[in-house]
Order: structure tokens, then C-alpha cells, then sequence
């Protein structure tokens, strides 16, 4: 009897334990479904920071309102300027030693971004209906979550979602990137293996021409379907580059997109566990605008 209460109260004791490791950090999105937090840099400079899945560390923007004057950029190995050793500190959370780029672009109400190191060792979820990311030591209970094959490459975060165009299934795997307003990018090869520019309905179009002549359109289209396990989104406006300059090498699943779940991301566990939230019937970005 004794034995098998002293295996009740472990148990029991670290169940607690679990619960207790949780910590909470509120955030708010702007009107570009941009993840806004406060942050606080070496202990002296408050700013507002976009939460930026597709980044391990943090960024500063050139048109920043704060000087961030506790931040001091070295452009000897980069033009653009990089700083090694700050402290972050959001909510409760404190990074220490993490380095912060200089110039980088960032999403509105924002001065600067911060990556997945902030949640370094954590398991860390993204509540949209609570608004607030919650980390925890061990997997939380992912009752009412669908499990997602969740591939790691340097840093980067990528599942795999599939579009339907006449019959056809295109399973593509896609970078989490919540700095991208829209729900799908594809990347060049993507959109011209599969013919997206010359098969799907067009909705808008952007060309832009670099100083040898070469053209870049941006095209939006309507993709029939788009789906990730049982969830199914359709007449999706997805956007496809073409033109002669082939740079774009990852396909984006945006903010659009990722707004719509709740997310537990476990990255030594390779899953990330997702369930629709309150914003999941939102009219498409690219509609409101």
C-alpha cells in the first residue's frame, strides 16, 4: 500500500509540476494578422516586437520611432548591421545573448521582430482565442488538436499542405511564416511544374522590372481547394510568382492562414498539433483589402 501510494503522489507530483511549468505572454495582432508583443531590451529600451515563427533570432527596423540606443550594430561582416549580445525580455521570458539585425522590414505597430528563441527548450503554443502564447516543459493535453508532421530545418518550421486543381493534388511542403500576410505563396518550381500562372483565375497582378530589364509578377489566383488533414478552405486566393527572375525557392503559409488555428508546436517532438479557433471563418486577406 505504501509502495503504491508513493507511485499516486509522483505521479501526481508531476502532473502539478507539468501544469505549474506554464507561463503565459500576451500578444495582439494587428490589422495584418501580425503577431504584436512588448519587449524590453537590455533593460532599458521598451519596444514592440512581431512575433516571427520563420526566425530564431531578433531584428530591428530601419524606420523604427525608438533609437534602441542600448543596441550597438557592428557592419564589419554585415553592411546591414548586427548586434551579438542582448537580453530580451517578453512577459516573464528573458533571452539572454541573442543577437538582433538591423534594418529589416516588420510588420505594422512594430519596431522590430523576435524569433523562436524566445521559446528555446519549450514547448510553446499560439492561443488566438486567448490571445497569449503558453509554454510548457511537457506536451500539453492536445484533446480536440490534429497532429501535423512538423519538419525543423535550421531554425525554419515547415508542415505540408495540399492544393486541388482539376482533379489534381499537389501536396507541397511550406515554410510557417507569419510575417506574410496572405494564406499560401508556392514557390517557382511549384507554380511552374503545375502550371498555376496559366490555369487558375487570376485576381490581381503586380509586375515589378530590376535595372537589367528582368520582370517579377506577383500574380494572385484562386486555388479550387486547399486543405491540411479534415480542415478544407476553398476558392483561396494563393499568390505565385513568374516573370525571368526565378529567386523565390520556399513556399509561405501565412498569417492568414496561421490565425485561423490554435497551434501547439512541440519541435524535438517533429509535431505540431492545430485546432480551428474563432477566427477560423474569416473572410480571405486578400478580400478585405
Amino acid at each position: 500500500m505504501k509502495t503504491n501510494f508513493l507511485i499516486v503522489f509522483v505521479v501526481s507530483l508531476f502532473s502539478f509540476s507539468t501544469v505549474k511549468s506554464q507561463e503565459k505572454i500576451p500578444f495582439r495582432l494587428n490589422e495584418h494578422y501580425n503577431i504584436l508583443v512588448d519587449g524590453l531590451i537590455n533593460q532599458r529600451d521598451s519596444v514592440v516586437l512581431m512575433f516571427q515563427i520563420a526566425m530564431r533570432e531578433a531584428s530591428l527596423a530601419s524606420n523604427r520611432k525608438t533609437k534602441v540606443e542600448s543596441v550597438v550594430f557592428d557592419t564589419t561582416d554585415f553592411p546591414e548591421g548586427l548586434s551579438k549580445d542582448n537580453r530580451i525580455q517578453v512577459g516573464n521570458i528573458i533571452v539572454n545573448k541573442i543577437w538582433i539585425w538591423d534594418k529589416e522590414y516588420t510588420g505594422n505597430g512594430a519596431e522590430g521582430k523576435i524569433g523562436t528563441q524566445l521559446f528555446d527548450g519549450k514547448i510553446f503554443a499560439i492561443n488566438f482565442d486567448q490571445g497569449q502564447f503558453e509554454l510548457y516543459d511537457h506536451l500539453p493535453d492536445t484533446s480536440g488538436f490534429v497532429a501535423l508532421p512538423l519538419t525543423h530545418e535550421q531554425g525554419r518550421l515547415f508542415i505540408e499542405i495540399s492544393s486541388r486543381l482539376n482533379e489534381k493534388e499537389i501536396k507541397t511542403k511550406f515554410l510557417l511564416q507569419s510575417g506574410f500576410s496572405g494564406m499560401l505563396l508556392y514557390n517557382n518550381q511549384v507554380g511552374d511544374d503545375n502550371q498555376l500562372a496559366e490555369l487558375l483565375p487570376r485576381l490581381d497582378e503586380k509586375t515589378l522590372m530590376n535595372s537589367a530589364g528582368e520582370k517579377l509578377t506577383n500574380l494572385i489566383v484562386e486555388m479550387p481547394v486547399v486543405a491540411v488533414d479534415s480542415f478544407r478552405f476553398t476558392a483561396v486566393p494563393v499568390n505565385v510568382f513568374t516573370g525571368e527572375i526565378k529567386n523565390q525557392t520556399t513556399s509561405y503559409v501565412g498569417a492568414d492562414f496561421i490565425h485561423r488555428f490554435n497551434w501547439i508546436i512541440d519541435i524535438a517532438g517533429e509535431t505540431a498539433y492545430i485546432q480551428q479557433n474563432k477566427y477560423f471563418g474569416d473572410s480571405y486577406y486578400f478580400l478585405k483589402q
